[in-house]
C-alpha cells in the first residue's frame, strides 16, 4: 500500500474518535455507560421500583451504542475499512516497497505496512512492529521510517500478530565529492624542491560519509613543477606552482600544490669553540651558513637565535640570509661559568645547531679550594688518593660544569677523572707520579683562557719514594788502577735500583774485597740510593775484585781495580841461567839479572838502573826492568885481586843494590854466595854487604 493510503486511513480513525468522543459512543464510553447502568439498577432496586422502567430504557439506548461500536470496528457488518483494537482481527500483512535503494549513509527510506481482516478489508488502528536484519547497515523506526547506517544490503520486516511481512534495503554510497589532502595540510601543499609527500584522496556521499574501496586516477597539471604516480606520491621536480588531481566515478578533486627551494642545511662557519668570562660578549661573532640541496646558498631564508633561559643575550634574535646564504649574530654570555649552547635554526630544517661556548669563572668571585694535603708515593706508580679541588663563588656556591686543565709540572703524568666539576663544584685526578724519586708537583688551573683574566692555580706537592731494590748499578770507579798497599785514586759509586730505575735510600750494602780492605764491610746508601766506597789495594800487584751485594738482589756486582807495584825499594842480583846450548860464557864474565821491587816484593817493571863497577866492566852501563822487574847486565871482572863490587842504582832514587866478588890467586869464576844489599828506602844508604870467600870459578850450568 502507497504512503498516501497509510495517511488515509489514519486521518480515518483520527475522524472516527473524534465522532465517539461527541456522541457518546465508542468502546469507553460503552464500558462506562454499563457501568453506570449497573450502578442506577442496584441503587434502584432497593429503592423506588418506579425508576426501573427509566433503567430499563436506559440500558437499551446502551446496547444500541455497543452494537454500533461493533460494526465500527469491523466486527459487524460488511464496511471496506474499519478499526481494529490492537491487531484483533489482522488476517494478512504486506508491506511496501518490495526494495529501496539509499544512496548516501543518513539517507532515510519510508516503508508502509498494509493489514486486512479475513474480508480483505483494511483494519485501521493495527499495532505493527518493525525489525531490521543488520543494524549496522540500517535502522528501521516504528514509524516506519528506515535509516541507513553503513554499506550493503539487509532485510526489512513487519510484525503483526503472528503474520510477518518482508522487504530489502540496499545502501550503495554514490561518489558526491573527491576531497585530497595531506596529514596536516589545509587548502594547499608546500613541498620543498626534491622532496616526496603521499597525497590522500577520499570519496565522499552526498551527506559527507566517507566511502570504501574505491580507486582513484591521478594526474598533475605540471610535470616540470611535480610528478605524482598511480600511489599518490609526489615528487616535487622545480620551483612553482601546479595541482594535483584525482578523479573517482566521474567526480574529480584537486589540491594546490608549491614547490619552493629552500633551505636544506644550516652550517656553523665561524664562532664556535670561544671563550669568555661569564657575562661578557664573545670576542667573536657567530657566524652560520644556509644552503639548499644542491648546496648553493640559501639566499633570503629566517635564521632564528635561541638561548636557554637565563642563557645570556643574543643579537638579532633573527635574521635573513644574505646573498651568500650567512646570518651573523652576537652572542654575550650569561653571567654563570661552565659550558653555554647557542641555537641556529633556519626555516624549513627541523634540526637546529647547536653552538657551543666557555664562559670562564669572574676570577674575583671564585675560589679554589684543594681537597687533599700531603701526599706520597713510590716513584713511577699511581698516588693511592686522588688530588681533587672544589670550586665555590665568593659566596661559597658550588660552581657547577667548569672545565679543569691539571699539569704534571715535573714529569709523570695526571689523568683527570672528569673534565669540569659536577653539581658540587667538585673534580678529581689521577696522579702517576715520575719514575724518579724526590717532591714533584702537579697544578690545576680554572680559567686562564685567550682574552680572558687569569685565576691563580692550586697546586698539589707529593714525594715519590723508591721501591724496593731490584739491581745495582756501578756509576764510577771501576776499572781503576792504583798502587799495592795504597787507596784507589777514585771512590768506587755504587747505585741501589728499584724497578722503575730510581735509586733506593738506606739499603744495606755487603762489601767483599778479594784483596786489600774497604773502611767497612757494610755501608748504607744515602738519599739518592749512591754508596761511596774507599778501596785499598792489597800488597800483591795484579787484578783485584769487590763484591758488592743488597739484600733482595740475586746478582751481586764486581768492581775490578788492577793494583801496581809500588816505587821501587829493592835491588838483587841473580845469576842468568842460559837454556841454550851455546859457547859458554868466559871465566872471567859475568852475566846477572839485576831485580828490582818495591816494599812488598813486587817486581817493578820499567825502571831505570844505572850500572858501574869496582873493577872490569859492566855492560850496559843502563838498562830499564821488563814486566819482571829484571834488567840483564854483564859484568867482565878485572884482573886485580882482592873485593870487586857491580853496583846498580835505579835513577833519580836512593835505591841501590850491589854484588861482590873477592878474588884471591886465581881468578875465581863464581863466589859461593853473593848478595847484595838494597839500600835503606829512607836513607838510600846500602846495608852491610855479606860476602863469602869465593871458591875457584867454573861456569856453572844448569
Amino acid at each position: 500500500m502507497p504512503a498516501g493510503g497509510c495517511v488515509c486511513i489514519r486521518a480515518e480513525r483520527a475522524r472516527k474518535k473524534r465522532a465517539n468522543v461527541r456522541d457518546g459512543s465508542g468502546p469507553a464510553a460503552v464500558h462506562r455507560l454499563m457501568a453506570h447502568t449497573l450502578f442506577v439498577a442496584k441503587k434502584s432496586w432497593f429503592g423506588h421500583a418506579g425508576k426501573l422502567v427509566a433503567v430499563a430504557a436506559s440500558s437499551g439506548a446502551a446496547l444500541v451504542t455497543m452494537f454500533t461500536a461493533l460494526y465500527s470496528y469491523g466486527m459487524l457488518g460488511q464496511t471496506e475499512s474499519h478499526q481494529s483494537i490492537g491487531n484483533l482481527g489482522a488476517a494478512w500483512v504486506g508491506l511496501r516497497p518490495m526494495v529501496d535503494t539509499a544512496s548516501s549513509i543518513g539517507d532515510t527510506v519510508h516503508y508502509a505496512a498494509t493489514v486486512t481482516d479475513k474480508n480483505g478489508s483494511i483494519l485501521v488502528g493495527a499495532r505493527p512492529t518493525w525489525t531490521a536484519g543488520d543494524t549496522t547497515i540500517a535502522e528501521v523506526l516504528q514509524d516506519g521510517s528506515v535509516i541507513a547506517r553503513g554499506p550493503g544490503r539487509t532485510a526489512v520486516s513487519v510484525v503483526v500478530g503472528k503474520f510477518v511481512a518482508h522487504s530489502s534495503i540496499i545502501v550503495r554510497q554514490r561518489v558526491a565529492t573527491v576531497a585530497i589532502d595531506r596529514v596536516g595540510a589545509d587548502t594547499s601543499v608546500t613541498i620543498p624542491e626534491g622532496g616526496h609527500i603521499q597525497l590522500h584522496v577520499r570519496a565522499l556521499d552526498a551527506r559527507g560519509h566517507r566511502i570504501a574501496g574505491v580507486t582513484a586516477t591521478w594526474q598533475v597539471d605540471d610535470t616540470t613543477v611535480a610528478s605524482l604516480d598511480t600511489a599518490g606520491v609526489m615528487t616535487a621536480r622545480g620551483a612553482g606552482r601546479t595541482a594535483a588531481n584525482a578523479r573517482i566515478d566521474g567526480v574529480a578533486g584537486r589540491l594546490g600544490i608549491s614547490v619552493v627551494t629552500p633551505a636544506s642545511a644550516l652550517a656553523l662557519v665561524a664562532g664556535t669553540s670561544q671563550r669568555a668570562v661569564a657575562g661578557m660578549s664573545l670576542p667573536q661573532p657567530v657566524v652560520v651558513r644556509a644552503t639548499n640541496i644542491r648546496g648553493a646558498p640559501a639566499a633570503g631564508k629566517l635564521v632564528v637565535f635561541r638561548l636557554p633561559d637565563g642563557g645570556g643575550k643574543v643579537e638579532p634574535t633573527s635574521i635573513r640570509t644574505d646573498a651568500d646564504g650567512r646570518a651573523r649574530a652576537t652572542w654575550v654570555l650569561a653571567r654563570y661559568p661552565g659550558r653555554q649552547t647557542l641555537f641556529a635554526s633556519v626555516e624549513n630544517v627541523d634540526s637546529a645547531l647547536a653552538v657551543f661556548a666557555e664562559a670562564d669563572p669572574v676570577p674575583e668571585d671564585t675560589r679554589l679550594s684543594p681537597l687533599v694535603g700531603s701526599l706520597s708515593g713510590r716513584a713511577g706508580e699511581i698516588l693511592a688518593e686522588n688530588v681533587g679541588i672544589r670550586v665555590t663563588d665568593s659566596a661559597g656556591r658550588a660552581l657547577a660544569d667548569v672545565p679543569v686543565r691539571w699539569t704534571a709540572v715535573d714529569g709523570g703524568s695526571i689523568e683527570a677523572l672528569a673534565p669540569r666539576t659536577d653539581s658540587l663544584g667538585l673534580v678529581y685526578a689521577k696522579w702517576t707520579l715520575p719514575a724518579r724519586t724526590g717532591t714533584h708537583r702537579v697544578r690545576a688551573q680554572v680559567g686562564g683562557g685567550p682574552g680572558t683574566l687569569v685565576i691563580p692555580p692550586v697546586t698539589f706537592t707529593a714525594s715519590a719514594l723508591a721501591g724496593a731494590p731490584t739491581g745495582l748499578v756501578v756509576e764510577s770507579g771501576d776499572s781503576q788502577k792504583g798502587v799495592a798497599g795504597g787507596s784507589l785514586p777514585k771512590a768506587v759509586v755504587i747505585r741501589v735500583v728499584d724497578a722503575n730505575g730510581s735509586g733506593v735510600a738506606v739499603a744495606d750494602l755487603d762489601l767483599s774485597p778479594s784483596a786489600g780492605s774497604v773502611a767497612d764491610s757494610s755501608i748504607q746508601t744515602d738519599s739518592l740510593g749512591r754508596a761511596r766506597i774507599m778501596w785499598t789495594m792489597g800488597r800483591s800487584a795484579g787484578p783485584h775484585t769487590l763484591a758488592v751485594h743488597v739484600e733482595g738482589v740475586k746478582k751481586l756486582v764486581k768492581v775490578g781495580a788492577h793494583a801496581r807495584a809500588a816505587a821501587a825499594a829493592n835491588i838483587s842480583f841473580d845469576d842468568v841461567i842460559r837454556r841454550d846450548k851455546g859457547a859458554a860464557p868466559s871465566a872471567r864474565t859475568k852475566r846477572l839479572y839485576a831485580v828490582v821491587t818495591d816494599l812488598y816484593g813486587n817486581a817493578v817493571e820499567n825502571a831505570r838502573l844505572s850500572f858501574s863497577t869496582t873493577s872490569g866492566t859492566a855492560t850496559p852501563q843502563r838498562a830499564v826492568s821488563d814486566a819482571k822487574g829484571r834488567a840483564e847486565v854483564t859484568w867482565k871482572v878485572g884482573s886485580k885481586p882482592g873485593e870487586q863490587t857491580l853496583w846498580g842504582t835505579v835513577r833519580g832514587t836512593d835505591v841501590k843494590g850491589d854484588y861482590r866478588l873477592d878474588i884471591s890467586g886465581a881468578v875465581a869464576s863464581k863466589p859461593a854466595t853473593a848478595t847484595a844489599k838494597p839500600a835503606t828506602p829512607i836513607t838510600g844508604k846500602p846495608a852491610a854487604a855479606v860476602v863469602a870467600k869465593p871458591a875457584v870459578l867454573k861456569p856453572k850450568q844448569k
